[in-house]
Order: structure tokens, then C-alpha cells, then sequence
């Protein structure tokens, strides 16, 4: 059961302002002291350090740590560096660079001071240090590259969307009173599934609403649209690197997030750990699509798995995972954001040939539409918040073992297919599309 800890403490002893409540809910990157609290060192040192080679002619200043401490006895060990491969060797990192860059703890010299040599600095010094500084992506949040012009507004973009996002997650965490952690307690790492305490915050919370909302609902009436977005509005979204097929333009990574069955990178089928953590969301989820069938579809929607998404625009693409049809809707404040739909594609074309014109404009806004992830499809663009949900079914999974069925049926709502189903779904998905 949830418990009643830090801001949501506070919070019930007395009433806390918003900016209060905000602040005693903020969490920090897993792990990481006040230097690293994620979107702190700025764009223009990020720009500065990525541009810095081994040769950088610096020169430190006195010792500014905490006497007694590591990182005053690392400091003191790099301070007598003179180039940034040099500091690099004896132990400074590159977060050093850029804390240290914008305190004003070293200057960077005069590039006509750049050695053409640094003494003891070998060839296997000098790559090392080469591959460190070429490891530098920008802040947390950042997915376009440092060098691309709208680096800046879109950083700022992001972390207004977070700063919201965390404010909404403190007031349900009240409401609710489910721990918020203010620093992480468990950092998971599970078939490449890592959740710091943002996420896991936002996770925990979601989980939460979407078990309020379905013990509402066993008082009588439905799950609504308003349930649903008010779930995925605190969702701790992690950042995916591996849809490459679907990243925009540009991105280096999108928050997408994948509910049940799953084909495994290491082989065999399982249950993502994001449904065994949080299996409420995902029974939730169900629930909706079970009260809001989309029209004309005269059997339950029946699937293994569900995706969501935030706030990227999926250039055309196919699904190669997928058996039979999916089930998509969008939710939040947006406008645009239409699902282009291929439903006559060949499959042979090339997806970035096909033609906009030839494609069925889908508002998934307005209503559930279902088609064949197996066909060519994409997103206009769009502004505002737009959160999509996309029921499927993954490939061969009839070789999802009984237990993970059981699991997902009980527990989170899986309507699971079967071949009278999948026929049925299969027969409307293949009848014309209504432009919408």
C-alpha cells in the first residue's frame, strides 16, 4: 500500500502553497549530487566542452571543494593540469569540465597557448580522453543534437513539460498519498528498463489514479477519456533510444513505453517489468477500450500488448513486430497530430516515398480508429501535448508462456486473442477506412 512520506507528509500536516508543494515533490537524477541534477549545466557549456580537444590550454584555479573531502582530494590531483587531456588523465571527469567551466574554477587559455605536444600524455592518453569529450550529448531531456539550431527551444520546451508534469504528479501524491522519493531508492535495471526517481515517481502515482479510477468504476459507470489522460498525464516516460524506425527526423531518442507481452532482445517472449511494477495502468488502460469500443468493431478489442507515447510525431513507417490489427487513440491538448494511414500500401515502396496524399487522415483525437500496423503510417505534426496509446498484438504470442497469460489476463485486463477473434478484428481492419 502506498505510504505517506516527504512533501506528501508535509502536506497533509498543514496546507502547503503550490510552489511549496512543487519543490518538497521535486526529485533528483538518480544518484547524482546538486552538480548533476540533470537540466543544470547550460546549453552554451555543454557547446563549450563538447568543442574542446585534448590540446585545450586551461589553467585552474585555487581549490574550491569541501577540505577533507574526495572531491577535494581529486581536484587537488588534476588542478596542476595544463590541457583538458591532461585533467582528464588524472581524474577529473567530464562533468567536472562543465560544473567547473561555469563556476569559474579554471579559465580556458588562449587557443595561441595550445600545445602541439602534452608531456606524459600518451597515444592511448590522448584517444581516451578523445572518446570522453565525443561522449558529451547535452542535458537530460535534450533529444536533438547540441549542434542542431532549435537545441535551445526545444531543452526549454522539455523541461517546462517536466516541471508541469512533476507539479501534477506532487498534487495527486497528496491527494492519494503515495510516497514521492526524493532521492532514489532502487535503481532498476532490467532487460534495459531504468527507472531514476522522476520515473519512478510518476510511475507509482499513475498506478495509483488508475486504482482509484477502477475502484470508482466498480461502483457503476465507465472508464472515460478524462481517466485515462489524467493517468498518462504523470506516466514516467522513459527515454527509448531503439525505435529506430520511427524517430523523427533529427531525434535521438522518444519517450515510448511498452505495457504486456513482449518479444524478448535476448530471445523468447516475457511480461515488460514496467507491467509487473505497475499493473493497474495497463488493466486501466484495458478497461477503457473494453467501455469505449471504437464503432462498428462488434467483438472486444482483443491484444497483448499496449505502447504509449509522448510528444513525437513518428515519421511513415511499419511495424514489423505486430500480428493483426491495432488499436490507436491520442489524448491531452494538442492540435494537429493526425495519423496518416497507407491502408492500399504495397509494402514494397520504400516508406519515406509513399505519398501524404494517398494516405487516410485519421483524427485519433476524436475517436479510436484501428487499423494495420503492418502498413505504412505516421503523425502530422502538431503542437501542445499529445499522448498516444496504441493496443497490439506482438508476433507468436501463443508462445507467451501460461503463467505471463494468466498474469496479464487477470491482472492488467488482457482481453487475449484467440482465432475467432483475430478473424473478426481482422475482417473490420480490412473493410475501407472512414476518413475522419
Amino acid at each position: 500500500p502506498p505510504r505517506l512520506v516527504d512533501g506528501a507528509r508535509l502536506a497533509a500536516l498543514g496546507e502547503l502553497s503550490q510552489r511549496e508543494l512543487s519543490r518538497a515533490a521535486m526529485v533528483k537524477i538518480a544518484g547524482r549530487s546538486s552538480r548533476g541534477d540533470g537540466l543544470k549545466f547550460s546549453l552554451s557549456a555543454y557547446h563549450q566542452v563538447r568543442n574542446f580537444t585534448p590540446y585545450t590550454p586551461i589553467k585552474y584555479g585555487p581549490n574550491p571543494k569541501r577540505p577533507g573531502s574526495k572531491s577535494f582530494v581529486r581536484y587537488d590531483g588534476y588542478r596542476r593540469a595544463k590541457t583538458v587531456g591532461e585533467a582528464l588523465k588524472l581524474g577529473s571527469k567530464v562533468a567536472d569540465l562543465l560544473w567547473e567551466l561555469q563556476r569559474g574554477d579554471y579559465k580556458v587559455l588562449s587557443k595561441s597557448k595550445t600545445p602541439t605536444k602534452v608531456p606524459g600524455m600518451t597515444p592511448k592518453d590522448i584517444a581516451s580522453a578523445v572518446k570522453k569529450l565525443e561522449s558529451i550529448n547535452g542535458p537530460r531531456g535534450l533529444a536533438v543534437s547540441l549542434s542542431d539550431a532549435n537545441a535551445s527551444t526545444e531543452l526549454q520546451k522539455e523541461e517546462q513539460w517536466q516541471e508541469e508534469r512533476i507539479k501534477l504528479c506532487a498534487q495527486w501524491a497528496k491527494k492519494l498519498g503515495v510516497e514521492l522519493e526524493s532521492e532514489t531508492k532502487q535503481e532498476l535495471q532490467e532487460d534495459g528498463v531504468y527507472e531514476n526517481a522522476d520515473i519512478r515517481n510518476g510511475r507509482l502515482v499513475a498506478d495509483a489514479i488508475a486504482q482509484s479510477k477502477l475502484k470508482a468504476r466498480k461502483a457503476g459507470g465507465r472508464v472515460t477519456d478524462r481517466d485515462v489522460t489524467e493517468v498518462l498525464r504523470v506516466w514516467g516516460f522513459a527515454m527509448n533510444y531503439g525505435r529506430l524506425n520511427v524517430l523523427p527526423g533529427g531525434r535521438k531518442w522518444v519517450y515510448s513505453d511498452t505495457l504486456g507481452a513482449i518479444k524478448r532482445r535476448t530471445g523468447g517472449f516475457g511480461v515488460t517489468p514496467p507491467t509487473r511494477r505497475y499493473p493497474s495502468v495497463a488493466k486501466l488502460l484495458n478497461q477503457w477500450l473494453l467501455d469505449n469500443r471504437p464503432d462498428g468493431l462488434r467483438c472486444d478489442f482483443a491484444c497483448t500488448s499496449i505502447n504509449i507515447n509522448a510528444n513525437y510525431g513518428a515519421r511513415t513507417h511499419r511495424d514489423g513486430n505486430n500480428v493483426g490489427p491495432s488499436a490507436i487513440r491520442a489524448f491531452g491538448e494538442f492540435k494537429g497530430g493526425e495519423l496518416l494511414y497507407w491502408a492500399r500500401d504495397d509494402k514494397r515502396t520504400a516508406p519515406e516515398a509513399l505519398r501524404p496524399a494517398d494516405a487516410k487522415k485519421l483524427n485519433i483525437k476524436k475517436s479510436t480508429s484501428v487499423f494495420d500496423g503492418n502498413l505504412a503510417h505516421a503523425v502530422q505534426k502538431f503542437t501542445g501535448e499529445r499522448i498516444s496509446v496504441v493496443f497490439f498484438s506482438c508476433r507468436n504470442f501463443n508462445k507467451v508462456g501460461k503463467s505471463n497469460q494468466s498474469f496479464l489476463k487477470n491482472r492488467c485486463g488482457f482481453q487475449w486473442p484467440t482465432d475467432k477473434s483475430m478473424s473478426a478484428m481482422k475482417k473490420f481492419c480490412a473493410s475501407k477506412p472512414k476518413k475522419q
